[in-house]
């Protein structure tokens, strides 16, 4: 793990912070020093941030990659909750730090990441002198129950081959390529099944002639067949 000190307001890691989150560049002096005072983070792909059960010790703004949030099942299957992009923030971190309570889900990178850090108490802080943060906060938690909603009714009520389909699609659709690269593990994850039920799906799908399956990539053949 690699940290460092912010620098000045006029640095690139801040200039990259308001350009990330354009919304928290408010005019306050005594916001700007306690953005001065936080860490810059910067962690490879598949590092863990954080255990289920853990307490929460400090909140992250993401500046660079993509972090999953997921949980484990008694059985060891994964299931996606939802990913942290740049511009995100986490809700599962929210709670922990509003509610003094250990964190309710497992984090982990999914690539190289950069990130700002502040402190527990540099949060409360944040919460306490910037409007915009806590606009922030607000429409975030919104956003992410509304995504984590949206999930648990596909779970509930979608066959899993059309979760699959769609989840591809969609894939597909932000790759902006024919080919992704993913392994029938990861794709288990993402849904909350085993590696065994992904790969008999892909199997029917490339019998169909709707994909075709290499070792860790898929290539779409008849997109119409895969919906966003």
């Amino acid at each position: 793990m690699n940290t460092e000190r912010l620098a000045p307001r006029e640095s690139a890691l801040l200039e990259s912070l308001f350009r990330t989150y354009p919304e928290l560049d408010e005019n306050i002096p005594e916001w700007h020093r306690l953005l001065e005072g936080a860490t810059v983070l910067d962690l490879p792909a598949g590092n863990m941030l954080v255990h289920q059960g853990t307490c929460c010790s400090n909140f992250m703004l993401l500046l660079e990659g993509t972090v999953r949030v997921f949980q484990v099942s008694d059985d060891g299957r994964e299931q996606t909750l939802y990913r942290i992009n740049p511009g995100d923030i986490c809700l599962m971190s929210l709670s922990s730090l509003i509610n003094d309570k250990p964190f309710k889900a497992n984090a982990i990178t999914d690539s190289p990441v950069r990130a700002m850090v502040l402190s527990t108490h540099a949060f409360h802080e944040a919460m306490r002198i910037s409007e915009a943060f806590r606009n922030l906060v607000m429409r975030s938690l919104v956003n992410t129950v509304c995504e984590m909603m949206h999930g648990f009714y596909d779970t509930a009520f979608e066959p899993l081959d059309m979760r699959l389909a769609c989840l591809l699609g969609r894939m597909f659709e932000r790759a902006g390529s024919a080919t992704i690269t993913i392994t029938h593990q990861q794709l288990a994850q993402e849904l909350g099944t085993s590696r065994e039920v992904v790969s008999r799906i892909l199997k029917r799908l490339e019998r169909e002639n709707c994909l075709s399956l290499s070792r860790g990539r898929i290539t779409v053949q008849q997109p119409d067949k895969l919906p966003g």
